[in-house]
């Protein structure tokens, strides 16, 4: 089976659990005031906290995806990148509302 076939399917198998995004915002805008105190209002540090802080959340998404698609090792990043269009958006898209 092709790899894009394997993501198509995989996307369709994956459940996708909803947060409410009252949750979501309420939760980055505590973030948000934290780093403020933490940094005293140096909002250049702030940013690029924030910055490393979405780079990770990022890559542990992708590697929990991988891990659970059992789509095999990904050779570089445009594997990487197709696989994930194929099977997460996919299935992001079904989940859209309206």
């Amino acid at each position: 089976m092709a790899s894009s076939q394997k993501a198509a399917r995989v996307g369709e198998e994956t459940r996708v659990d909803k947060v409410n995004a009252e949750l979501v915002t309420l939760t980055y805008g505590t973030i948000v005031a934290q780093l403020c105190t933490d940094y005293e209002y140096d909002y250049a540090q702030v940013n690029q906290q924030l910055d490393k802080m979405g780079y990770n959340i990022g890559m542990r998404l992708i590697e929990d995806f991988l891990a659970k698609s059992n789509t095999g090792r990904c050779g570089n990043f445009r594997d990487t990148a197709e696989m994930i269009s194929k099977a997460g958006f996919t299935n992001a898209f079904l989940h859209l509302p309206g």
